[in-house]
């Protein structure tokens, strides 16, 4: 049987593209011991209301500019975590799934993690159980790979016993130019998104809003089920 593994950084409130590698895969890695960049979605994402798109960026506190992901703190000598609930009550507040969702993302930002990292991982990890996703969660920090970049993503790999290596479409430029993972002779898969229109608080549809968006109008069953289609619907090029 074909081992699949997929890398990705931590996000906050990640888009369903991201949910989609995860639900694919045998083995998910949060990469989280690569360097940390500044103001990406690592740290960031939006919302969608009646009155358009929001940005939600969590507050950090300054740091080295090589500092890793696992390491970046928190800032909470500032109110950001009551100001994302505001900003999403605003924007959710006649969802159809706004309890569900609100309540969901209350005990998120309740839990006093000082490291961005592991606020954003536990997010990801608890949305993945409440999706019913089968893929094994694990923290790239606790594998202990060395190696750069690319090489890094091949000692991971090799740590994992990967069949495959699963990827984002648009890594492959990247993948296929820098050729380090064709001479570790491990195959890659590569997948892309194809948003799947759902109703939204706004006429229209707009995609790549962060996952919360999907749970306050599908609800946490509703959004399995729409993953399913996604799944079905996605397709590699």
């Amino acid at each position: 049987m074909t081992r699949t593994v997929a890398i990705m950084q931590p996000t906050y409130l990640p888009y369903l593209g991201y949910f989609d590698l995860i639900q694919r895969a045998d083995v998910f890695v949060l990469l989280d011991d690569c360097q940390f960049e500044r103001k990406s979605w690592q740290q960031r994402n939006r919302i969608l209301g009646r009155d358009g798109e929001a940005m939600l960026s969590i507050i950090l506190r300054k740091q080295p500019v090589e500092t890793d992901i696992k390491d970046i703190e928190i800032n909470d000598d500032l109110p950001w975590r009551r100001d994302h609930l505001r900003e999403i009550k605003k924007a959710y507040a006649k969802a159809a799934f706004f309890e569900e969702g609100f309540g969901w993302m209350e005990a998120q930002l309740a839990r006093p993690e000082p490291l961005l990292a592991d606020l954003t991982c536990g997010m990801i990890e608890d949305a993945a159980r409440k999706l019913s996703f089968g893929a094994e969660l694990v923290r790239a920090r606790t594998l202990a790979c060395g190696g750069k970049r690319s090489d890094h993503s091949v000692e991971i790999l090799r740590k994992l016993n990967a069949d495959l290596y699963l990827s984002p479409l648009g890594s492959r430029a990247y993948i296929e130019a820098d050729g380090i993972i064709a001479k570790a002779n491990i195959p890659v898969k590569y997948r892309s998104y194809d948003p799947i229109p759902y109703p939204q608080t706004c006429a229209g549809f707009t995609p790549y809003m962060g996952f919360l968006d999907a749970v306050m109008n599908l609800g946490w069953n509703g959004l399995a089920e729409h993953m399913k289609l996604i799944a079905q619907q996605s397709h590699a090029p």
